[in-house]
């Protein structure tokens, strides 16, 4: 018995489609989540925990310390859960890929994509730290130049750098991933799945230098 098919509105001035039951759902949102609840919610514990024993037993440099560690890593997850309820993901089947973002979805033909890989960049880059939010994404690259003009809903994403891999543009479109999450390979396997010949792995990118004044 076949899976019922997703209907989905790719965006302004784009017909809808009925995706295919191999449709594959790669949910950032709910990725984003599980990673507040579990990383938000021990270094929160640990926060209160060291404050009721300064109360209780007086303080000492070393549990202020420890006090200050687990409440500056409680404010990084509450301050990256603030995209959590955007219901951002991805779909993909053999029709195209499509990104959802805040009730909408945009749709793109394979044959429009080029290729599409995981950038990543160190945990260090131009002597400054890297935000680990920042540090993932999904980066999809148009097969031809005219791919901006025909798809300006997706002027957010679109990025114009030097080339990570050889024989890739400098444009494409990148989508960062949350961090500590199992998202880079739940696309990978969805990609490789409806798409292998795009598939191009996973690099090292680089950001551009800071100019000198």
């Amino acid at each position: 018995m076949q899976e019922p098919a997703t209907r989905v509105q790719p965006g302004a001035g784009h017909r809808p489609v009925v995706l295919g039951a191999e449709a594959q759902d790669v949910d950032v949102s709910a990725s984003s989540f599980r990673t507040l609840l579990i990383g938000g919610g021990i270094s929160g514990l640990f926060t209160v925990l060291i404050a009721a024993t300064l109360v209780n037993k007086g303080s000492s440099v070393g549990l202020w310390i420890w006090q200050l560690v687990f409440g500056v890593i409680f404010l990084w997850f509450i301050n990256g859960s603030r995209g959590m309820f955007s219901g951002r993901g991805f779909l993909l089947d053999r029709s195209g890929f499509y990104v959802r973002t805040y009730g909408q979805v945009f749709g793109v033909p394979w044959d429009e994509i080029k290729a599409a890989g995981i950038g990543a960049l160190p945990w260090i880059e131009n002597r400054r730290p890297v935000s680990p939010e920042r540090r993932k994404a999904l980066e999809i690259y148009p097969a031809d130049p005219g791919f901006a003009a025909r798809h300006p809903e997706l002027e957010r994403w679109r990025v114009t750098e030097p080339a990570s891999m050889p024989g890739m543009p400098g444009e494409r479109y990148r989508f960062h991933l949350p961090p500590f999450s199992r998202v880079p390979k739940t696309l990978e396997a969805a990609v490789q799945d409806i798409a292998p010949q795009k598939w191009v792995g996973h690099y090292r990118r680089q950001l551009p230098k800071p100019q000198q004044d």
